[in-house]
C-alpha cells in the first residue's frame, strides 16, 4: 500500500531525529572522552560516559515532547479551540494519577543514590590539592598579566614616538633593547601590518632555543586584528608565556600598524614542580571524573522512569480526547467554511464509529447545499438579466418622459406624486425634488390650482374612463392655457393604481390662432379702407382746384376742410399700411448671425437719432453665431428700443446671456422706465391692445411673431428697482454648439 504525502514525511522526520540523536551521542561521549578522562582505562570511560549521555538525550526528547504537547494543549486552551476542555480535563486526570507517587519514588531512590556515592570520595584529600593547583595558576595569570603589561607600555611608547617609520628603525631597536634590560624579559618581536617580523630582541643570557622560539602566526593576525592575547608554550627547558598588544597610529586613531609580542621565560625546575602538582591534582580528578556520571546515571534513569510514566499519560489522555475532538474541530471547520459560501468543502476523516455517521451526513448536506446553491444562481443571473432590462426601459422611458413637451404627472393609489417630468414642472411652477412623493393636496395646495384640485378630485372618485378640460394658470406675469387630461391606472386585476396627468400647453397655439385671426381682420380691414382713399383723396384735390377763386371770402375754410380730409386720408393710408405689413408678415431667412455685432448695429443706429437715452450692452464671453434673420430682429430690438424710450426710460442696457453647451441664446433689453403694469401683462403680445394712448398695439405682436417663427419665444418681466424687461430665447447654431460643448 503506498504511503500518503503525510505518512512520508512523517517517516522522514523521524529518520532525521533518529541520526540527529546517534550523532549526538557520539559526538558528546567523543567529547568527554577527550575533555574528562584521556588517561582512564577507555572501556570504562566510554561505557560509562556514552551510558550517562544516552540517558541524558533520551531524558532531553521525553521533555521536549512533554513539554510541546503541554504548550500546544496551552495554546488550544489560550485561543479557545474546540474541544480544549476535554483534552485539558483528561490530561489532568491522568497526571494526577501518575505524578505525585512517581516524583515520591524519584525523591527518595535520587537521595539515597546521591548519599551513597558521596560516601566513596574524602574532602581531606581533595582540598590541599585544590589549593596547589590554585597556587600554580596564580604563578601563571601573574607571569601573563606581566607580559602584557609590558607589551601595553612598549606598543604606547613606539606609538608616541613613532618608531615604525623607516627612518626610526636604529632607535626602535635601541627602545627595544632598552625595555628588555630594564624589565628583563626574554625577548621582544615586533612585527608589521602585514605579519612580518621587523625587529626581535632577545635576553643573551638564555640559550638559543628559547631565544629563537617562533611566535604562532595566527595569534599575530589575532593581534593585528585589535585583540590583545596571552599564550603558553611549553618547550624543552621550561614554559615560554607571551604577551600580545596591537601598535596604533595615535591615540585618536585606532588603525593598527603593528604587534609587539612580550615573552617571560619559566625555567624548567620551577616549571617541572608546577607540573608535579598538577599531575596530581589531575590524576585525583580523574578518579573523580566517574563519580557525577555514575550519580548522574541513576538519577537519570529514575527521572527518566518518571518522565515516561507522564509522558505516557499525557500522551493518552491526548490520544483519546484526540479521537474525539479533530472530527469535532473538522466539522466546525466545515460549518464555517459553509457559513462563509465555500459549499464545495468536505470533512476528511477515517472514523468507523458514531462520529464517521456524522461526517458522512454532514458531507452530504453540504452536497445537497452546493445544488441548490447552483440552482439559484443561476435563477438569479436570469431574474437579473430581467432587471437590467426592465431598468433599461425605466431609464428609457424617463429620458422620453423628460424630453417630451408633453407635461406629465403620476399619482400612486394613496395620491402621492410619482412622477413629475421636466415639462410639467415648467407649466405648473413645481420643483421636482420638493413635489414628488409628497401627497396632491400638498402640492397643488396653491390657489391658482383650484381647478386642477376638482378635476383630480373628480377622477378619484369616479376611478374609471379619463377627464379632460382646459385650465388657465398664472405665469410669469401672464397666462398659460393648458389641457389636461386625467387617466387612471389599473392593475394586472383590476385594481386601482393611481392615476396620470398629461398636460398640453396650448398658449402658443391659441396665441397664433388669434394673431391668425387678427391678421385675417387686418388684411380685411386694410382692403375694405384702401378702396375708397384713393376717390376720396382725388376728389378733395378736385373740389380744391375747382373752388380756388370762385368763392373768396371762404377759401380760407376751404382749404382748412380739403387739408384735414388729405391729412385724415395720409393717417388711414399709413394705418392700412401697418395692417398690410401685419397681415404679410414674411418668413423669416435664419442664417448664422453673430448677435454681438448685430447689437451693436441696432445701438450705433438707435444712438444716432436718440442722444439723450444711455445706451449700455453686454455680451456672453464666446457666444456661438444664432439661428435668426438678421433685418426681422433688428426689427424687433428698434421696436422694443422706442417701447422703452416713450415709457420715460434714461438708461437702457442689451445684453446677450448664454452658458457653454446651451442650445439657446438669450437676448435681453431691460429699461428704467415707467414698467408694465401688472393688469396689462397677459396682453401685452395681444394685437391692437396697447397702454399708450396714441398706441396701435402692433409693436409687440409684430416683435412676438418675429420671436415665434425664429422658433424662440418672449417674455416681459419687471426690472428691478424699476421699469421693465423683455427676453427674448433663441436658437443657435446646431453645429457651432458641438463644438463648444
Amino acid at each position: 500500500m503506498a504511503m500518503t504525502p503525510e505518512e512520508r514525511e512523517k517517516r522522514w522526520r523521524n529518520l532525521v531525529l533518529i541520526s540527529v540523536g546517534l550523532f549526538l551521542l557520539v559526538a558528546m561521549t567523543a567529547i568527554e572522552v577527550g575533555i574528562k578522562g584521556p588517561k582512564l582505562p577507555i572501556a570504562s570511560n566510554v561505557v560509562v560516559i556514552a551510558l550517562f549521555n544516552l540517558n541524558l538525550i533520551v531524558f532531553l526528547l521525553l521533555l521536549v515532547l512533554l513539554f510541546r504537547n503541554l504548550v500546544k494543549l496551552s495554546f488550544e486552551r489560550r485561543h479557545k479551540i474546540l474541544g480544549f476542555k476535554f483534552k485539558t480535563k483528561l490530561v489532568v486526570a491522568f497526571l494526577s494519577l501518575a505524578l505525585i507517587p512517581s516524583l515520591l519514588i524519584f525523591l527518595v531512590a535520587s537521595n539515597l543514590i546521591n548519599t551513597s556515592i558521596e560516601g566513596w570520595f574524602k574532602l581531606q584529600v581533595e582540598r590541599p590539592l585544590d589549593e596547589s593547583m590554585m597556587v600554580a595558576q596564580a604563578f601563571y595569570e601573574r607571569m601573563q598579566d606581566s607580559a602584557l603589561r609590558h607589551g601595553q607600555h612598549i606598543a604606547r611608547g613606539i606609538m608616541r614616538d613613532r618608531l615604525l617609520e623607516e627612518e626610526r628603525r636604529e632607535a626602535l631597536i635601541d627602545f627595544l633593547m632598552d625595555q628588555q634590560e630594564q624589565y628583563g624579559l626574554a625577548g621582544i618581536s615586533v612585527f608589521t601590518a602585514g605579519g612580518d617580523e621587523l625587529v626581535h630582541v632577545k635576553d643573551p643570557v638564555l640559550s638559543p632555543a628559547i631565544a629563537t622560539e617562533a611566535v604562532n602566526t595566527e595569534q599575530v593576525r589575532m593581534g593585528l586584528g585589535g585583540r590583545e592575547l596571552t599564550t603558553r608554550k611549553e618547550i624543552a627547558n621550561g614554559d615560554l608565556i607571551q604577551g600580545m598588544v596591537p601598535i596604533l597610529v595615535s591615540f585618536t586613531d585606532r588603525r593598527v600598524t603593528g604587534v609587539v609580542v612580550v615573552s617571560h621565560h619559566v625555567t624548567e625546575r620551577l616549571e617541572a614542580r608546577v607540573r608535579g602538582i598538577s599531575t596530581a591534582f589531575q590524576e585525583y580528578k580523574q578518579l573523580k571524573l566517574l563519580k557525577q556520571p555514575i550519580k548522574g546515571i541513576y538519577i537519570l534513569l529514575f527521572l527518566l522512569m518518571t518522565l515516561i510514566i507522564v509522558f505516557s499519560v499525557t500522551w493518552f489522555g491526548l490520544y483519546l480526547a484526540k479521537g474525539i475532538t479533530v472530527p469535532i474541530q473538522l466539522l466546525a471547520e466545515g460549518t464555517r467554511e459553509v457559513a462563509a459560501g465555500n459549499l464545495d468543502y468536505r470533512v476528511q476523516v477515517r472514523a468507523d464509529d458514531e462520529v464517521g455517521i456524522l461526517v458522512d451526513s454532514f458531507n452530504k448536506m453540504t452536497g445537497d447545499l452546493a445544488s441548490s446553491k447552483t440552482k439559484l444562481e443561476a435563477a438569479y443571473l436570469d431574474l437579473q438579466g430581467k432587471a437590467g432590462e426592465l431598468e433599461a426601459r425605466r431609464r428609457y422611458t424617463e429620458t422620453v418622459l423628460e424630453a417630451v413637451a408633453t407635461g406629465v404627472v403620476s399619482l400612486d393609489a394613496e395620491g402621492r406624486l410619482t412622477t413629475l417630468n421636466r415639462a410639467a414642472a415648467r407649466m405648473l411652477g413645481l420643483a421636482p425634488s420638493l413635489a414628488v412623493g409628497r401627497p396632491w393636496g400638498q402640492a397643488f395646495a396653491a390657489p391658482e390650482y383650484e381647478d386642477l384640485r376638482a378635476l383630480i378630485q373628480r377622477m378619484d372618485r369616479l376611478r374609471d374612463g379619463s377627464l379632460e378640460r382646459e385650465l388657465q394658470l398664472p405665469r410669469d406675469g401672464s397666462r398659460l392655457t393648458l389641457l389636461a387630461s386625467l387617466t387612471p391606472l389599473p392593475g394586472p386585476e383590476g385594481e386601482y393604481l393611481g392615476m396620470v396627468l398629461v398636460f398640453d400647453d396650448l398658449t402658443e397655439l391659441f396665441q397664433a390662432q388669434r394673431l391668425a385671426a387678427w391678421r385675417e381682420v387686418a388684411q380685411r380691414i386694410a382692403h375694405e379702407i384702401k378702396n375708397p382713399l384713393t376717390p376720396i383723396q382725388l376728389s378733395v384735390q378736385r373740389l380744391r382746384r375747382r373752388l380756388t377763386g370762385r368763392v373768396p371770402e371762404e377759401e380760407a375754410l376751404l382749404e382748412e376742410c380739403t387739408g384735414t380730409i388729405v391729412g385724415e386720408v395720409e393717417g388711414l393710408r399709413r394705418l392700412v399700411e401697418e395692417f398690410s405689413r401685419f397681415a404679410r408678415m414674411p418668413s423669416p431667412d435664419p442664417r448664422p448671425t453673430d448677435l454681438a455685432r448685430l447689437v451693436d448695429g441696432v445701438v450705433a443706429l438707435y444712438a444716432e437719432t436718440h442722444p439723450g437715452v444711455a445706451l449700455r450692452t453686454a455680451f456672453a464671453p464666446d457666444l456661438p453665431p444664432a439661428e435668426v434673420d438678421g433685418d426681422q430682429l433688428k426689427r424687433a430690438l428698434l421696436n422694443l428700443l422706442d417701447n422703452a424710450v416713450e415709457a420715460g426710460a434714461a438708461e437702457v442696457e442689451l445684453k446677450t446671456v448664454w452658458r457653454p453647451g446651451e442650445p439657446r441664446v438669450r437676448v435681453e433689453v431691460a429699461d428704467d422706465g415707467s414698467g408694465i403694469p401688472p393688469e396689462a401683462r397677459e396682453k401685452l403680445f395681444h394685437p391692437y391692445f396697447s397702454t399708450k394712448a396714441a398706441g396701435m398695439g402692433l409693436g409687440l405682436p409684430i416683435v412676438h411673431q418675429i420671436v415665434t417663427d425664429h422658433g424662440g419665444q418672449i417674455w416681459a418681466e419687471e426690472n428691478r428697482p424699476r421699469g421693465s424687461r423683455f427676453v427674448l430665447e433663441l436658437p443657435l447654431s446646431r453645429e457651432r454648439v458641438e463644438e463648444t460643448a
